[in-house]
């Protein structure tokens, strides 16, 4: 077995050298918060999530974040009160920015956060200033009171499906219930004026009530000595319940097949195909994924698509599976497809294909009245798509005629907004989302491809600057490899199975955006694989195709921000995955009361189950023998995959 007693613990469980960043727990009399790296997440009121963060951000002309350095940082904490000081310096050429910060938290309730900014630098930027995030569950479809700078008000409701566009605008003051409506929460800005959007367009799970309106010409100059003050506070008013202190909690997981909850079709489940081929180890356990479908990509503004495609068609048949063909046209629609049906010698391999526009960010009427037709002459049992190639918001702004096509498709990534491990466990919320919307235009739904990084920036005006030797392209996560990424997936699967989408294909077959690596190293020295490796995310699909044409049946979790599940029922056989989606141990309650086949995919089995598969398969399949304690406790980001 590959001995990994020099590989730091935090590469195992998210990839990276570098430790988390360190947080507290802060209070202010009624309202408990955590903070970190400067900024103030999950301010809850009892039980119940009131805010879900509170931070400032420097975006350049890109849409790309700035990371903040904080120095100085001064924490005076007390039983029912906090007082933070610290400077934040933003700094990636030619953006040089710097922030002073003060929060304050007073035993009332009252939460009182001030930015002082300055630019040490010129450059361009889209935005410069405070963001608030609202949690999904605890206001989807609240009333919300807006207070407009001239004093009017507006009563308005926060959006339950997605919003495409601003639901709140011209912002100084918000209100809107929390406990019930026992009480309101009141949140007030000065220094610019805000507006809120629905940020699950973009899988974020949470409304964002950011500084500068959309509608001001951007990028916008900064000269060196600009400044940017700006506050938010946040207060309770009305009659505060009685909160009771929050012990420590046991998650406990709830099957639900023995009730009239019904159970759920799994998804078809792909990958997508790379420019690479296939070597004897990739292929013998993709194989042993039994995935559905690849998807490639076939666009004719290159050359060499119709030879992808054959490779394509050459890979699904020695995989056993097949293919889900993405259609990229230019303005010879009519020609291009000629040439692509031209090269189809095995229709009954195409499970589906999706029509798109290199012009458009969603497939265009006109270019769906010219191809329709012939492919489903061709492809009379493929299903026919439309949908966009990016984000589902852009989908959600423009969505394509759906009388001829037989489903609608999207992609999805984790990190338009923020790249941190908590932010993006949250993104599943959202994922569930998109698709409940979509449903609303056509009755099914693909998500295609899924990945942990964005594969290129849509809102990009210029080219990356060239890549410094070693590093990782945009594209790439070193998290792919870890713990993290496996739990991620289960979570990510588990949300749009629920949501009941059809079909969704997730990564690549191999390499650094893969679910294994093939016979050849990794290109870069910080992608932690090795030759010949299978990512622990490798094993949610093994466990999950084993699966497939049974059925998924519903289960809850008490703290599911903190641990979910994934059950499986077909014929006799019964599945369970079960993750840990945080970077502490979690104790679970699991109601099995019959021998079960048990493994856990974690820090001690990493070695085990990444380059020693077969002898992790051979536990996988023992007989079930074991029955499971009336607790067990899962390390950071590990999975547990029961079997009976």
């Amino acid at each position: 077995m590959t001995d990994l007693s020099n590989v730091p613990i935090s590469v195992i469980r998210y990839g990276r050298e570098e430790p988390l960043p360190q947080s507290r727990i802060l209070r202010a009399g009624p309202l408990t918060m955590l903070y970190e790296s400067g900024f103030l997440r999950y301010i809850r009121l009892g039980d119940q999530e009131v805010v879900r963060m509170i931070y400032h951000a420097v975006r350049n002309h890109q849409w790309e974040t700035v990371p903040g350095v904080i120095e100085n940082e001064d924490i005076q904490q007390r039983a029912d009160s906090f007082h933070v000081r610290y400077t934040s310096r933003c700094h990636a050429d030619p953006v040089d920015f710097r922030w002073q910060c003060e929060i304050t938290g007073e035993p009332d309730g009252t939460i009182q956060f001030s930015i002082n900014g300055e630019a040490l630098s010129a450059f361009q930027r889209n935005r410069i200033g405070f963001c608030v995030l609202h949690p999904i569950q605890e206001c989807a479809g609240q009333p919300c009171q807006i207070t407009h700078p001239d004093g009017t008000q507006t009563n308005a409701h926060f959006p339950t499906f997605i919003n495409p566009h601003e639901p709140f605008m011209n912002i100084r003051e918000m209100q809107w219930p929390v406990k019930g409506g026992a009480c309101s929460a009141v949140l007030w800005f000065v220094g610019d004026v805000f507006e809120t959007e629905d940020q699950r367009n973009w899988t974020d799970a949470s409304y964002k009530t950011y500084c500068t309106p959309q509608s001001r010409p951007r990028p916008v100059t900064v000269r060196a000595g600009d400044q940017v003050q700006q506050t938010v506070e946040l207060r309770l008013t009305g009659t505060l319940p009685a909160i009771a202190p929050q012990p420590a909690e046991t998650t406990v997981i709830t099957l639900n097949g023995t009730t009239a909850a019904p159970s759920l079709a799994l998804p078809l489940i792909g990958l997508s195909a790379t420019a690479e081929p296939l070597d004897a180890f990739a292929r013998h356990w993709l194989t042993q994924a039994r995935i559905h479908h690849l998807r490639v990509e076939v666009d004719f503004r290159y050359a060499d698509w119709s030879v992808l495609y054959q490779k394509a068609v050459e890979e699904a048949t020695q995989l056993g599976c097949q293919l889900e063909i993405i259609l990229f046209f230019n303005q010879l629609a009519s020609y291009e497809l000629y040439s692509f049906l031209k090269e189809i010698t095995t229709p009954a391999l195409i499970y589906s294909v999706v029509v798109l526009s290199n012009y458009a960010d969603t497939t265009p009427a006109p270019l769906l009245e010219q191809v329709v037709a012939p492919l489903r002459q061709t492809l009379p049992n493929a299903l026919i798509g439309a949908g966009t190639d990016v984000n589902f918001t852009e989908l959600n702004r423009e969505t394509p005629p759906v009388e001829a096509v037989d489903f609608l498709s999207y992609a999805i990534h984790p990190q338009a907004h923020a790249v941190d491990n908590r932010s993006v466990l949250e993104t599943p919320e959202a994922q569930q989302d998109t698709v409940k919307t979509a449903l609303r235009w056509l009755p099914r739904v693909h998500v295609s491809p899924i990945t942990l990084k964005p594969r290129f920036n849509p809102d990009a005006t210029e080219d990356s600057a060239p890549l410094l030797p070693n590093e990782l392209p945009d594209s790439v996560d070193p998290r792919q490899v870890s713990l993290f990424g496996a739990a991620w997936t289960l979570a990510s699967l588990k949300a749009l199975t629920v949501a009941q989408a059809a079909s969704i294909t997730f990564y690549e077959t191999s390499g650094e955006q893969g679910i294994l690596q093939g016979n050849r190293p990794p290109a870069y020295a910080d992608f932690q694989a090795r030759s010949e490796m299978l990512f622990p995310l490798y094993w949610v699909f093994y466990a999950v195709n084993r699966f497939r044409d049974g059925q998924v049946v519903p289960t809850s979790s008490s703290q599911p921000a903190s641990v979910d599940a994934l059950y499986f029922r077909k014929g006799a056989e019964h599945g369970l995955l079960v993750a840990n989606l945080t970077s502490e141990a979690q104790t679970v309650q699991i109601p099995v009361n019959e021998p079960v086949t048990v493994c856990f995919l974690s820090e001690e089995t990493y070695a085990k189950a990444c380059f020693s598969p077969e002898q992790f398969l051979d536990d996988l399949n023992q007989s079930p023998n074991t029955l499971l304690p009336p607790s067990v406790t899962l390390p950071p980001y590990a999975i547990l995959l029961a079997r009976w």
